[in-house]
């Protein structure tokens, strides 16, 4: 992540992302790992459930 990024709050980075690409494209994660690939492919946003993380964390398949 960038310098110019991490200084803006999180609920400001959200902002711009939606102002700047319509409609903004969201891919869930289910660990930091794959949200670190979404990232390096370009989406500007994840979603992250914690009964995801969970469920990862315990190896139970994502239905």
């Amino acid at each position: 992540m960038s310098s110019a990024l991490s200084s803006a709050s999180a609920g400001g980075r959200f902002r711009e992302a939606v102002a700047g690409e319509r409609p903004l494209q969201v891919v869930g994660c289910v660990y930091a790992y794959a949200a670190r690939m979404a990232e390096r492919v370009g989406f500007k946003a994840i979603y992250l459930s914690g009964g995801g993380v969970a469920a990862g964390s315990l190896g139970v398949p994502d239905l």
